[in-house]
């Protein structure tokens, strides 16, 4: 059993370090004693052809030592029938020994053949023989048999698998060691990963990564990609835990301020105008409440999957007109210009409510962060097959480094930027979400102290054929 993050796991069979040994060990061994074997098969194939030429040379040599005549032969008187460890023989044309002897446990059916090499063994001996005929006289023929006792091929044979029986366990326990130690090596990017994985698993340290300095290859490029696996873990836990954060803060100040308000009215001598006041700040923020828990509903939502769109042939036309005149009183009340060139019959497909939020939350942002007596422009347009909208505001402005962090949620460069007080900090996110489910880009463009540029494109409406 092994304990990671609180859990305990049951390790079953040999690990991945202790097969790859093995079966190294397996492979280093067979390639030896299949290189052993060539050996010993070369090594026996050279010493039989060295043997069978030396036989062949010492009977020839003992052919040497006959004198023919036309019909009889004489042998030399010093004529030997054991020489270097061969023994002759002579037989004449019928087979039948005439000089010369055979070992003792020789074979006694054996064939003659003129001028070749045969093998006999019996009773655990071994020999060479080497036959040649020599015909004389009228139709007579002089056998020669050399034989030669082949014991010294099989006692090499012998002393090498004696060797290889002896060197058999070292080869092994060397090919487990050396295995061992390879695979224990090129292993070692592994258990950091392990390690730095359950690190990660326990939560103490979301920062851990794999180091890289000592891999190549492969192993490189898998501790790169649990890297970046990493660090895509430690922005999400991070965005999770500020997301938590922002949250809980949205929704305690409303909560403060229902509560401080109801106490208020609750007090024996508030009176009627009083209390009224308190129900109206107490309806104010439940309502601020309810927005932000609609936004977060949605937003999960969307990251779950879950949020359905209704997709149908909507004018954007109308919506965005809508949209300004829901606006319109909030624009007055900051003494705002709200300018609309919206082209008529801009038909795309899409969810009317979600875009109408769209439209809406960009022109509740500009008039938010608009300077008092400026303006806001809406513009709507078909350019280049696309539907083209764009809310422009002469207002505070954002940083070039505040800029790209604005689609994040409840991100707010500064909070002096938002006077109302009303902002979420869920708007952008929300507005960027609908515009690519709706497979359309968004974009901001902004210049502190000028004002900011916000523009979405969406595809047109496409007529069934």
């Amino acid at each position: 059993m092994r304990q990671i993050g609180g859990k305990y796991y049951s390790r079953k069979g040999l690990s991945i370090k202790q097969k790859v040994t093995i079966w190294y060990a397996c492979m280093l061994v067979l390639i030896v004693l299949l290189l052993f074997g060539f050996i010993l098969t070369i090594s026996r194939n050279l010493l039989q052809r060295e043997s069978d030429s030396r036989l062949e040379k010492i009977v020839l040599d003992f052919i040497d030592d006959i004198d023919f005549e036309y019909n009889w032969y004489e042998l030399d008187d010093d004529i030997r029938f054991y020489e270097d460890g061969v023994i002759f023989s002579l037989y004449d044309e019928q087979g039948r020994l005439t000089a010369g002897s055979v070992p003792t446990n020789f074979p006694a059916d054996t064939v003659l053949k003129a001028y070749s090499f045969q093998t006999f063994s019996t009773a655990g001996h071994n020999w060479s023989v080497y036959d040649a005929a020599l015909p004389y006289g009228d139709g007579k023929i002089l056998w020669i048999r050399g034989i030669l006792q082949t014991e010294t091929l099989f006692s090499v044979e012998r002393t090498m698998f004696l060797v290889l029986l002896v060197a058999c366990p070292l080869l092994i326990a060397l090919a487990l060691l050396v295995g061992y130690s390879i695979t224990r090596r090129a292993f070692l990017p592994i258990q950091e990963i392990r390690r730095t994985a359950e690190t990660i698993g326990a939560g103490s340290d979301l920062s851990a990564r794999i180091s890289t300095e000592r891999t190549q290859g492969e192993i490189r490029q898998l501790a790169e990609t649990f890297n970046e696996m990493f660090e895509r873990l430690e922005t999400s836990f991070e965005h999770e835990r500020q997301f938590t954060s922002d949250a809980s803060h949205e929704l305690r100040t409303p909560v403060a301020v229902i509560i401080s308000q109801a106490e208020y009215a609750l007090l024996p001598d508030a009176t009627a105008e009083e209390q009224r006041e308190g129900l109206a700040v107490i309806l104010e923020q439940a309502g601020k409440m309810s927005t932000l828990i609609s936004q977060l509903l949605l937003l999960a939502r969307a990251d779950n999957g879950t949020q359905q769109l209704s997709m149908v042939s909507t004018d954007l036309s109308l919506l965005a007109e809508e949209a300004a005149e829901q606006c319109r009183g909030s624009a007055l009340q900051r003494q705002i210009r709200l300018e609309l060139e919206i082209q008529p019959d801009v038909i795309v497909e899409g969810d009317p409510e979600s875009l109408s939020r769209v439209i809406r939350n960009l022109l509740e942002n500009a008039i938010q962060y608009g300077r008092t007596g400026g303006f806001v422009k809406l513009t709507l347009a078909v350019r280049e097959d696309a539907a083209v909208c764009s809310v422009q505001d002469d207002g505070i402005g954002i940083s070039a480094e505040d800029l790209p962090r604005i689609w994040q949620r409840f991100y707010r460069a500064d909070p002096s930027r938002n006077p109302s007080g009303s902002n979420t900090g869920l708007g952008l996110a929300l507005v960027k979400w609908i515009v690519e489910a709706h497979h359309g880009p968004i974009s901001a463009e902004s210049t502190p102290g000028q004002g900011s540029c916000f523009t979405f494109r969406l595809p047109l409406h496409q007529e069934a054929p």
